[in-house]
């Protein structure tokens, strides 16, 4: 499984190569939860203060991933809903700086991002 990974710039210096596009490869059948987990250790930058919160998209917010957490805490949603193209799920990681991770997951646990 093919995934296509940009993230949110961390300071002005890091929007250099913005939007810090990247490709990854997993085994088929791989669950999110588990390729966010790696994508954090191998994709997503430290920063200095050590607590930076992340919400990682893929047409709907599919988990919120923080430094001091050892594994992001995902929400509910069906894989058809993520954003495939061409066979490659395509996801974004926003940058929230060093807002509590439980606030931001609480922020967008039950939020509609379309009309119902």
């Amino acid at each position: 499984m093919k995934i296509y990974v940009t993230r949110g710039s961390v300071h002005p210096g890091d929007d250099v190569d913005a939007p810090h596009a990247a490709t990854f490869g997993y085994p088929d059948g791989t669950e999110i939860k588990a390729i966010i987990t790696d994508l954090k250790a191998r994709y997503l930058p430290s920063i200095i203060g050590g607590n930076a919160s992340w919400s990682v998209a893929s047409n709907v917010v599919i988990g919120i991933v923080a430094a001091q957490w050892r594994e992001p805490k995902t929400y509910l949603f069906l894989e058809r809903d993520l954003d495939w193209h061409d066979g490659v799920l395509r996801l974004h990681f926003n940058y929230h700086a060093q807002i509590s991770p439980d606030v931001l997951y609480d922020v967008f646990w039950g939020m509609h991002f379309r009309a119902q």
